[in-house]
């Protein structure tokens, strides 16, 4: 880091101290998606959850670019700015899915919810976890700093909730509840299909299956080469009609979209804002080590992974579970994967996937969102009662 970035940080928490002149506002909340990105995630859903019970609420987003769009009711600032540093430190609560570094300076009062942007899904190991990071004293320090000033993390399950403690150092409370981003693949996956068809003129009687792979170190994308039109093939004469694959990477590595193949029928999907409105309207889903895998398979439809460094991948990263135990079909190359589509049974596999999801401990119900604004109606009332 140099003297100057330093120099930054400083200037940052010093603006935050000195917006503590200003009370804080009880009807303010603000939002951040990976680090300023648009309107996705459990952030999202929370919001609109506070935003249906009351309209009143301020909701303010903070974002590193204009390009996103938000409904009616939120407002937007530019990430790291005096009036983002403003917002935050005058609201009632902070919602957030990534961490929070030293110079975010939270008040007493003040309620910070982590919503964490994976789940009990979670197979590579993260955080303090991964081995990259057994030595890295900066994670370490950020790791201790969010124990400071996290008031709730929200868990989907029981593995989810041992991830929070080995992984983020994490001795705080924990709302187990769901992850809010996934109420929609309980509730109403169906309502999603026309609005991901229409955005990308996808025709409605045809079918979607989204290659979904996880970050790399690096972020490189040369294991992502994935021929599309031999799954397209595949998928075609397994299930029949037309089908369109999305294209979608890792937030963090949305930049190298443009290193992908396209086509008429596969199309870049790195820069929708929402990854559940897809899987929501999605039939298939090809992917390697993300934690989609799981949240895709609550709705028990078909998951194909495609794991062709998963020996590379398995040593820099590891895993929490045994890999090659679970219920889905693993190929290591694009024959294998093919292959593994047509062997695709139904039946089969749904069983497998419950009892999964039944021995990770997921506690998807649908209703997450709405135990989160529960816990901020609670705190608000405790506090300025």
């Amino acid at each position: 880091m140099t003297i100057k970035e330093r120099l930054d940080e400083y200037k940052i928490a010093f603006w935050y101290y000195k917006n503590r002149l200003h009370p804080i506002d009880k009807h303010k909340a603000v939002f951040c998606n990976y680090n300023g990105k648009g309107f996705g995630c459990n952030p999202k859903y929370i919001a609109l959850e506070m935003l249906k019970r009351n309209p009143g609420w301020d909701i303010v987003w903070v974002v590193k670019e204009d390009k996103y769009k938000f409904p009616e009711g939120i407002r937007t600032v530019k990430w790291d700015s005096k009036e983002a540093i403003y917002e935050l430190a005058t609201a009632v609560v902070w919602v957030d899915n990534q961490r929070k570094l030293w110079y975010h300076r939270k008040r007493k009062k003040q309620f910070f919810i982590e919503t964490w942007h994976g789940g009990a899904e979670t197979l590579k190991k993260i955080g303090a976890d991964n081995p990259a990071n057994f030595d890295n004293k900066p994670y370490e320090h950020t790791s201790h700093h969010m124990d400071r000033i996290v008031n709730i993390m929200v868990s989907n399950g029981k593995l989810c909730n041992e991830i929070y403690k080995s992984a983020f150092l994490y001795n705080g409370k924990i709302l187990e509840c769901g992850s809010p981003r996934n109420d929609i693949l309980v509730n109403c996956p169906k309502d999603f299909e026309v609005k991901v068809k229409n955005f990308f003129n996808i025709p409605y009687n045809a079918h979607i299956v989204i290659y979904a792979p996880t970050y790399r170190n690096g972020r490189k994308t040369d294991k992502m080469q994935l021929d599309g039109h031999k799954v397209l093939d595949a998928l075609s004469e397994k299930f029949g009609g037309d089908w369109y694959m999305l294209k979608r990477l890792h937030p963090t590595m949305s930049q190298s979209a443009s290193n992908l193949d396209y086509s008429q029928n596969i199309i870049n999907a790195s820069e929708y804002d929402d990854m559940q409105e897809l899987l929501a309207a999605a039939d298939v889903l090809v992917s390697d080590y993300s934690s989609v895998i799981g949240e895709f398979s609550i709705m028990e439809k078909p998951v194909f992974l495609y794991a062709e460094d998963i020996n590379d991948y398995s040593r820099e990263r590891d895993f929490y579970v045994d890999y090659f135990g679970l219920p889905y079909l693993i190929a290591t190359d694009e024959e294998k994967l093919v292959e593994n589509i047509s062997l695709f049974d139904q039946k089969i596999y749904e069983s497998k996937v419950r009892d999964y999801h039944k021995r990770i401990g997921s506690v998807e119900k649908g209703t997450a969102s709405k135990s989160v604004v529960d816990a901020i109606y609670k705190h608000i009332e405790e506090e300025f009662s």
